[in-house]
């Protein structure tokens, strides 16, 4: 069995989560939805599945725009779904509204391995 740093995704409501995050973490996924979009609802789990199978080191935080909007005005997010993918603090991937797994991955995993 893999070692997996967290198995339950956290949920955002403030820009002062967002902010420790960036400066305690040095890679990790925000998906941002609504909690009311179809394609976003079942990418959720998909993207919660990728990120604990395929970067175990890396943590997924949802953020959800009727919970804490200033986060999302803050990185500009004005579409959902839609994930970011921050390393070293920096977005580095935005993906939003229909995307495909699958790249994401493997724009994730150039990154990921840099770093790991």
């Amino acid at each position: 069995m893999a070692f997996y740093f967290n198995m339950t995704p956290t949920t955002l409501t403030s820009l002062a989560e967002l902010d420790q995050l960036k400066q305690t973490q040095s890679a990790f996924v925000l998906y941002i939805t609504d909690g009311t979009c179809n394609v976003g609802e079942n990418v959720g789990p998909k993207l919660e599945k990728l990120v604990i199978e395929q970067f175990p080191k890396m943590e997924l935080h949802y953020v959800y725009t009727s919970l804490a909007p200033e986060i999302a005005a803050q990185l500009s997010v004005f579409v959902i779904p839609t994930v970011l993918v921050f390393f070293d603090g920096k977005l580095t991937i935005q993906k939003s509204r229909t995307f495909s797994l699958e790249q994401l991955e493997s724009e994730i995993e150039r990154y990921y391995n840099m770093l790991f």
